[in-house]
């Protein structure tokens, strides 16, 4: 297929002595068995394999709760008809002044990463704009550079789900046909091939951007001004875990659509220097990072689960969920997430010290930069919950269990002691055990106060519409059954629908903790396309039927778009 690195064609003059010269073997043993597993593909196959990953036992407490799903639905349906009606076709609508923002290539990314929820929903006048559109995209054409990342989790994922559920007959034939379903497939091929210039470096992790024009991949634009090399941080462009490792669910689902194995072939050598890395690490399945693409090796010493590397381990355990069990690599997956989870709870979760007004100590997920711990957690960690309990499901790991369940108190808690009921971007706290010299400590009245109250200060008081604290009580609702996680996300969407709703949509807030300042000033004017195809999606479905998308059956994206679970 045309723009794809096959073997031996490279712009780069690959060295037989070079660090990758191990992986040869791997990625050989990989491709042939992809082509053997792909040769015949089950395309339209509306069986699935069963998992039992969600609770059993439901007793009648599963069933939807007509109430709440249809008010998170008509939120749904709010944030459509006002994109719909003031910005169609834009990525993004403005919220609060009803402009719109092409951040996304100008593809109409909202559209895009939008109709999964549209279609669980079951919204089928929306949905069916939705696919108009969608089948009208020229995915050739880009006024920017491409970033390979945003652009596999909105839009490739995004496509591919439509695809899924369509064949597994979640969709009315009125809604999508089966022309249009193979036109959105070929849709996802194209931009897959727009796409692959990415992956034509030395070690197969992928550029930061891509130019659709000159079909190359390109470094990331503050990388190319930065002119003078004494300004450089890196020699090469370097890359995070999350970036190199978040594309192989997306690529093995469109490899399985296909039955071709080149999709799945690049996205597996993308990550294979994060699993099969000659550079010792010092905790056991965790990544240092950022990483050189040129040579595959760590220009830095950061550890986390946080932003920027979060969803290479969400996906190091998805995978096998994904994956058929004849995949070779299997056993790699499984234990790099389960060593890389337990370091995690080893060495970067810490309890903090009760405060004068809150005696409650929470458990929280730092950083480590090097030998420095940073005693600070984003609101993009709280999807580690989520994870961490499919990964005890899965794996039979009890101790994971609880470690979840108590990061998600502690995410809760970050909610709940806020005056709008809404969680920080980011927020620090005094580790109660083993930090003798916290690296962060309140600076101004306002955070000695928050500490004082809560046990925790915020470092950035913003909500961003993200959705990561609710896709964790969505899992936790589903494999636990308990009552509480269900009512927790319904304080959550209650906070949110009072606070973010704007006359065109849900807007950011710019403090959590301010409910003095009234009209727009506020929000933030943005909406990011995630809080339709993530925040409502998993609000929803923890309200609706549990048999809905059931866990045992379907695996989330990165980015909330469901595939299916094929044997």
């Amino acid at each position: 297929m045309p723009g794809f690195r096959r073997w031996g064609k490279s712009k780069f003059e690959r060295n037989p002595e070079s660090s990758f010269k191990l992986l040869a073997a791997i990625i050989v043993i990989t491709l042939y068995l992809l082509i053997k597993e792909f040769q015949h593909p089950t395309v339209r196959d509306r069986g699935t394999r069963s998992v039992q990953i969600q609770h059993a036992h439901w007793n009648g407490t599963g069933k939807a709760h007509e109430t709440r799903a249809k008010s998170v639905r008509d939120a749904m349906r709010y944030t459509f008809w006002k994109y719909r009606e003031n910005a169609w076709g834009c990525d993004d609508i403005l919220p609060v002044s009803g402009g719109n923002s092409t951040s996304r290539n100008g593809w109409g990314a909202f559209i895009v990463d939008s109709a999964s929820t549209l279609a669980l929903m079951g919204l089928w006048d929306e949905l069916a704009h939705s696919v108009e559109h969608i089948l009208a995209i020229d995915f050739t054409e880009s006024t920017d550079l491409v970033d390979p990342f945003e652009t596999t989790i909105r839009y490739l994922g995004g496509l591919l789900s439509i695809v899924e559920l369509y064949d597994a007959g979640l969709i009315p034939e009125d809604i999508v046909h089966i022309e249009a379903r193979d036109v959105i497939l070929e849709h996802a091929v194209t931009l897959a091939v727009k796409l692959a210039p990415a992956y034509d470096t030395p070690s197969g992790m992928p550029w930061p951007r891509v130019d659709f024009d000159t079909e190359e991949g390109e470094p990331d634009p503050s990388f190319i001004f930065a002119e003078d090399a004494d300004k450089r941080e890196y020699d090469h462009p370097a890359i995070g875990p999350a970036r190199t490792g978040s594309s192989v669910l997306e690529n093995r689902v469109l490899t399985r659509l296909t039955g071709d194995a080149i999709y799945a072939q690049n996205a597996t050598l993308a990550w294979a220097p994060l699993l099969w890395s000659k550079w010792a690490t010092p905790w056991a399945g965790m990544v240092d990072a950022p990483i050189d693409i040129m040579t595959g090796e760590p220009v830095g010493r950061s550890r986390h689960w946080d932003g920027g590397h979060d969803s290479y381990y969400e996906y190091l355990l998805k995978m096998t969920l994904l994956a058929p069990p004849a995949d070779p690599h299997m056993d790699v997956y499984r234990k790099r997430f389960t060593d890389a989870a337990y370091s995690l709870r080893e060495h970067l979760s810490s309890r903090s010290a009760p405060a004068p007004d809150h005696i409650m100590q929470h458990l929280f997920i730092g950083r480590q930069d090097d030998t420095q711990y940073e005693n600070q957690q984003s609101h993009l960690a709280c999807f580690a919950p989520g994870t961490l309990l499919l990964a005890s499901k899965h794996y039979e790991q009890p101790y994971l269990r609880t470690f979840a369940l108590a990061l998600l108190e502690g995410c809760r808690h970050t909610y709940t002691s806020t005056p709008t009921n809404i969680g920080p971007e980011s927020w620090s706290w005094i580790p109660k055990f083993s930090y003798d010299d916290p690296l962060y400590l309140p600076e101004t009245t306002r955070q000695r106060e928050e500490a004082i109250t809560s046990g925790f200060w915020s470092t950035e008081p913003q909500y961003k519409g993200r959705p990561e604290y609710v896709e964790s009580l969505f899992y936790a609702w589903r494999i636990t059954g308990e009552q509480r996680y269900r009512d927790w996300a319904w304080e959550a969407f209650a906070a949110m629908e009072e606070h973010c709703k704007a006359p065109f949509g849900y807007a950011q807030l710019a403090d959590v903790y301010d409910t003095q300042t009234v009209g727009e000033s506020k929000w933030v004017d943005m909406q990011e396309s995630y809080w339709a195809a993530e925040t409502l999606k998993y609000l929803w479905l923890t309200f609706t039927d549990v048999e809905v998308a059931s866990l045992n059956s379907w695996v989330f994206s990165t980015e909330g778009h469901p595939f299916r679970m094929i044997r």
